[in-house]
């Protein structure tokens, strides 16, 4: 990927190399977009995914739902 930054922002990546902070600009601007990642899991704008345990929790059946479901199949009024 390449990607063209502004005269700003290349010039930070120059500093932060150059101080020692980061070993090359890619390296800085992976840095970046991992804390950015964190930052907006951190907001629920890119939620962690969900582990397999998880998942299974979440979905798995709930049958005194099904069961209150089953009761209440058919009772709705259609939309007119």
């Amino acid at each position: 990927m390449t990607i063209t930054l502004p005269a700003e922002e290349d010039s930070i990546l120059a500093r932060l190399v150059a101080l020692g902070r980061f070993h090359s600009p890619h390296e800085a601007v992976t840095e970046a977009v991992r804390r950015l990642a964190l930052d907006m899991a951190k907001d629920d704008l890119l939620p962690v995914p969900l582990t397999a345990e998880q998942a299974e929790q979440v979905y798995a059946a709930d049958s005194e739902w099904e069961m209150v479901e089953r009761s209440l199949a058919g009772r709705a009024k259609p939309e007119v």
